[in-house]
């Protein structure tokens, strides 16, 4: 879980820094993350993370391949072979296959249930809990491309399953990440319930230049020392 707020803070982040650069020298890049762990379903996610290259894997292998034409199954073979290929993107390893084939697993799985949470038929209620279940589902996927090989996947999947006791150490870290990704939970739930990218805009320009320099020297307080390459780089 602690994984998921790294690699998210770690790949939207210098993504909306390039965002940011290219809008100074006058081009507009398009978004790259959109609330990613709010989605509701697999589709949604992919609609939400890292969707230059969702929609790349969309537009030239899932649509080629034949995208939902042909039926049930071929619908799903070509989910599948789409997000095996999408793991094999990130690297030539078994978790990135089996990361890959698990997504492609989720998203057959939901279309065959018929879970079209987009379509809007769904209650408040029952969106909340699908959005819970599938930050869970969308945890367990970071911890198959995390694992640098099979046996710690499954070493880490018998821990949470059949040994679900957290160490003090865990505790540890999960105080780290809360204590260091406060406000991004929190910036993200605004962003949420706003809709909008900044859900401060509307507060006076004096409450918010002091909001962003408690938070900028609360960053710098808790930063590490030294340089640290972006984790995405490696892919």
């Amino acid at each position: 879980y602690a994984f998921a707020f790294q690699i998210y803070g770690d790949f939207s982040g210098y993504t909306d820094i390039a965002r940011g650069i290219s809008k100074l020298l006058g081009f507009d890049l398009m978004r790259n993350f959109n609330l990613p762990y709010f989605a509701t379903s697999p589709s949604d996610f992919w609609n939400r993370w890292h969707i230059s290259l969702s929609s790349w894997l969309r537009d030239y292998l899932y649509i080629p391949l034949g995208g939902n034409r042909g039926g049930s199954w071929k619908t799903y073979r070509n989910l599948t072979v789409t997000m095996l290929l999408g793991g094999l993107w990130h690297g030539a390893a078994w978790n990135f296959v089996i990361w890959g084939a698990y997504h492609g697993l989720l998203l057959s799985i939901y279309r065959a249930l018929g879970i079209r949470t987009e379509d809007g038929k769904y209650s408040k209620v029952t969106i909340f809990f699908l959005g819970i279940l599938m930050f869970h589902l969308t945890c367990i996927g970071w911890l198959l491309f995390r694992a640098q090989n099979v046996e710690t996947i499954v070493a880490f999947l018998e821990g949470i399953f059949f040994h679900p006791v957290a160490s003090a150490t865990t505790w540890v870290d999960l105080a780290g990440v809360i204590k260091f990704g406060w406000f991004l939970v929190l910036f993200q739930i605004a962003q949420g319930i706003t809709r909008t990218q900044d859900p401060l805009q509307r507060w006076p320009w004096f409450v918010r230049l002091n909001i962003w320099i408690f938070v900028c020297m609360s960053l710098l307080a808790m930063s590490a020392r030294g340089g640290q390459e972006f984790l995405y780089f490696a892919f």
